[in-house]
């Protein structure tokens, strides 16, 4: 609610009936919103910087303050309580309101620059130096930073304005105060209430959506047990399979794919169809209560709700990992310029780097701390993978380069993947095809 200056004038005369008076305590309610409660009389002085609803007003229904109070009002309270209040003012013919006070410290005041677009608030010394403001971003565009000399914001161009207040307002004190602050706390809970409507509406909608998805999938799975029966059928006539058919007596098949191909793509679907169906239903029944709660006005948090924005991907990372026998990770770079990444900015130059002697392949880090030494079965785990992502993949016996990731280097000029090795250690490998699936297994970032 933007305050007329009229009306600023008034509320300021109703508010020198604080001279005098102490400061008792500060608390911040908002980010920008702060309570000075004053004595005698224990009037609540409300100083609102909050964009759209700048506005410094005593108040007869203080909101609640909390237990300890942000930064900023930290720096307030320390500032301002026990102090006497020695001057309420309006700083020019504009919306910039002081507060003076004296304390242990000397003269402070506290203003507040009531611009409906950009408000903010200072505190200046005696001197007439900004100490603190609330917005240095502001302060500085307004060349009032930390440190500089405080002068008021260059006056607008004031239209003329007429009066908000009431023409039958009495003359108790601080009406015109109380007057404005209610319309202002009004005018807050009627936008809240708006902004909760269609924060309940919007929510309400992304539960609608998830339903109709999960109603969807719900029908579009096949009966298990029908389709279990077709893949048996399939398995007691496989020898008259053959690759091509579309069709075999009424089951459909794909022709691209092999007899053993298409039967797996049938059991597949059935055990999918088997552990979907439940997991669905019981999707359904969340959103059912979930909807139920959100329609009856309950402040159901964002993220239990479905359909949320994903936010930022995870970076790729330029590695797989895989666990050896032992539970130690192992490194294994996707290729190319993801191998250079790998070995040359994740890698550390303690940790073991492998790669096939004389063939292009992978390069295989083994995360080692510093002053340990790497485990023989890891290291035996390491080659293995480093054979497997090679050109040498299918070849029983190969010998693998390894040493310490310090002595790796890459010469300028050189093809991505392309790396010196010093000091290379030989080790001669015999592929073990149980050890290889047990790593293949073992792979936890596939991506």
């Amino acid at each position: 609610m933007r305050i007329p200056i009229v009306d600023w004038k008034r509320v300021v005369a109703e508010q020198q009936a604080l001279v005098d008076g102490h400061v008792d305590n500060v608390f911040q309610i908002e980010p920008k919103c702060f309570l000075i409660r004053c004595k005698p009389g224990k009037q609540a002085l409300l100083l609102d910087a909050t964009p759209q609803r700048p506005r410094a007003l005593v108040t007869d229904a203080p909101p609640p303050v909390p237990d300890r109070p942000p930064m900023f009002g930290s720096i307030l309270r320390r500032a301002l309580r026990d102090t006497q209040i020695r001057g309420v003012c309006l700083l020019g013919d504009d919306r910039v309101w002081a507060l003076d006070v004296e304390g242990a410290d000397g003269l402070k005041r506290l203003i507040l620059e009531a611009v409906p677009n950009r408000p903010n608030l200072l505190l200046v010394n005696a001197d007439g130096e900004v100490e603190r403001v609330l917005d240095g971003e502001i302060a500085k565009r307004r060349g009032t930073p930390i440190g500089a000399a405080y002068e008021r914001p260059a006056p607008p161009n004031l239209r003329p304005e007429e009066s908000v207040l009431p023409e039958d307002l009495d003359d108790t004190p601080f009406a015109a105060n109380h007057w404005l602050a209610s319309r202002a706390r009004e005018g807050v809970e009627e936008k809240d209430a708006e902004k909760e409507e269609k924060r309940r509406e919007r929510l309400l909608a992304r539960i609608d959506r998830a339903r109709a998805q999960s109603e969807k999938d719900l029908q579009a799975l096949p009966d298990p047990a029908a389709t279990r029966k077709q893949g048996e059928f399939l398995l007691e006539h496989f020898p008259a399979l053959t690759t091509g058919m579309k069709k075999f007596r009424g089951v459909p098949l794909d022709p691209k794919l092999a007899p053993n191909e298409n039967i797996d793509r049938i059991f597949q679907r059935a055990r999918k169809a088997e552990r979907g169906r439940p997991k669905i239903e019981a999707r359904l029944a969340e959103l059912r209560e979930l909807r139920a709660r959100v329609d009856s006005g309950e402040l159901v948090p964002e993220n239990q709700v479905p359909g949320r924005s994903k936010g930022k991907e995870a970076p790729r990372k330029p590695y797989r990992v895989f666990l050896a026998g032992n539970g130690d990770r192992i490194l294994v770079g996707k290729g190319g310029r993801d191998n250079d990444e790998t070995t040359l900015k994740v890698a550390g130059p303690n940790d073991i780097f492998l790669h096939v002697r004389g063939t292009p392949g992978a390069h295989v880090i083994v995360p080692v701390r510093k002053g340990d030494t790497v485990n023989e079965e890891t290291l035996i785990d390491a080659a293995h993978l480093a054979l497997h992502y090679s050109k040498m993949k299918k070849a029983d016996r190969a010998d693998i380069t390894w040493t310490p990731r310090r002595n790796v280097s890459k010469p300028k000029g050189v093809k991505a993947g392309t790396v010196r090795v010093a000091r290379e250690k030989v080790l001669h490998l015999r592929r073990e095809p149980e050890r290889l699936g047990r790593l293949l297994m073992a792979l936890v970032d596939p991506e």
